[in-house]
C-alpha cells in the first residue's frame, strides 16, 4: 500500500501561486506601484477588521453591492500601516499621501480611511469578480476544507470573500516577512522566487509529500531578476537590489541565468515553523470560506 500524501503540502504549495496571482489583480485594479498597492490594502483592511471579526456586521456588508458607508470604518494611522509591513514610516507616508492625491483615501480624525466610493470603481468591480474566479480555484485545486459543510451557502458574499482574501494575503506576507526577517517587498521577491524554483511540482500529490523543504537546488528551476519584476509588477531596479540584499543576507544565490531559495534556506528550523504556520493558515482560510459557501464545484463531464 502507497503511503499518504499529506495534502497539508501539497495546499501550501498551491498557495503560492494564488498569493502570485492576487499580487497582480490588485495591481491591476488600483493601478499603482506596488508599495502603493500594499499601502492601499493596508488601510483598507485597518478600516474593516472589525467586519472580518464580526459574522453578522460581515453578512450585512458581504454582497457586491453591499460597501459600509465612511462613518463605520475604524481610521488608521500611518505609523500603524509602516510597522505592519515592515516598510520605512516615510515611505508609507509618502505614498498615503499620493492615495490622498488621487482620491483614494482620506484624512480623518484618529488617521486615515478608504472612502466607500473607491470601491464602486469599474476597476475595483472588475477585480471583486476576478477574486472570486482565482478563490474557486484555490478551492477547488485543494479539494476545500476537510471538515464537510452541510448548511446552504448564505448568497452573494463576494465583498466578503475579498476582506478574507486581503487578510490571508497579509498576513502571509507578515509570515514570510517575519520568519526570514525582511520587508513586505523582500518577502514578495522571496515568495515569487520560491514559487518558480518548485513551481513543477506545484500541484503534482507525491512531489516530496514527505518532505518541507522540497527539492534539491538541482531540481530547482532559476528565475531571473526580470522574470520577478514582471510578476510582481516592480520596477527592475527595485527588484534588483531586493534580490542583491536577499543574496547577502544567505536567503538567495546564484543558479544558471537566474537565482534560487536553496534547500538550505528552505531547512532552517524558523522556515519550517513558518511553512507550518502558512498550512494552519491556509487550512483556515479554506475553512472560512467553506462556512461562505465557498466549496469545490465538480468538474463538467462531457457528453
Amino acid at each position: 500500500m502507497s503511503p499518504a500524501i499529506d495534502s497539508r503540502r501539497l495546499t501550501a504549495r498551491q498557495s503560492a501561486e494564488y498569493f502570485l496571482n492576487i499580487v497582480r489583480l490588485l495591481d491591476r485594479a488600483v493601478d499603482r506601484d506596488l508599495v502603493t498597492t500594499l499601502t492601499f490594502l493596508s488601510i483598507a483592511r485597518a478600516n474593516m477588521r472589525q467586519f472580518t471579526r464580526d459574522p453578522d456586521r460581515a453578512m450585512r456588508y458581504a454582497a457586491m453591492d453591499a460597501v459600509p458607508p465612511d462613518s463605520e470604518r475604524v481610521p488608521v494611522t500611518v505609523y500603524a500601516i509602516a510597522k505592519e509591513l515592515g516598510i520605512p514610516y516615510e515611505t508609507v507616508r509618502r505614498h498615503a499621501a499620493k492615495l490622498r492625491k488621487e482620491d483614494l483615501c482620506e484624512a480623518v480624525p484618529g488617521g486615515l480611511i478608504i472612502p466607500n466610493r473607491a470601491f464602486f470603481s469599474a476597476a475595483m468591480l472588475e477585480a471583486v469578480a476576478a477574486h472570486w474566479a482565482l478563490t474557486q480555484d484555490l478551492v477547488n485545486s485543494a479539494g476545500g476544507y476537510a471538515t464537510p459543510v452541510t448548511d446552504p451557502p448564505p448568497g452573494d458574499v463576494s465583498r466578503q470573500v475579498v476582506r478574507l482574501g486581503v487578510d490571508y494575503f497579509l498576513d502571509v506576507l507578515a509570515l514570510i516577512g517575519r520568519t526570514l526577517e525582511v520587508d513586505a517587498l523582500g518577502a514578495l521577491v522571496m515568495r515569487a522566487v520560491s514559487f518558480v524554483n518548485v513551481e513543477q511540482h506545484a500541484y503534482a500529490p507525491s512531489a516530496y509529500p514527505d518532505v518541507p523543504v522540497g527539492p534539491g537546488d538541482s531540481e530547482r528551476e532559476p528565475v531571473s531578476v526580470y522574470a520577478v519584476a514582471k510578476t510582481l509588477s516592480l520596477p527592475y531596479e527595485t527588484t534588483r537590489r531586493h534580490v542583491r540584499r536577499l543574496m547577502e543576507m544567505g536567503l538567495l544565490e546564484k543558479s544558471g541565468a537566474g537565482v534560487i531559495v536553496p534547500a538550505r534556506v528552505s531547512a532552517r528550523p524558523q522556515v519550517l515553523m513558518g511553512i507550518g504556520e502558512l498550512m494552519a493558515r491556509t487550512e483556515t482560510y479554506l475553512s472560512r470560506l467553506a462556512e461562505l459557501g465557498v466549496r469545490p464545484v465538480p468538474a463538467a463531464v462531457e457528453a
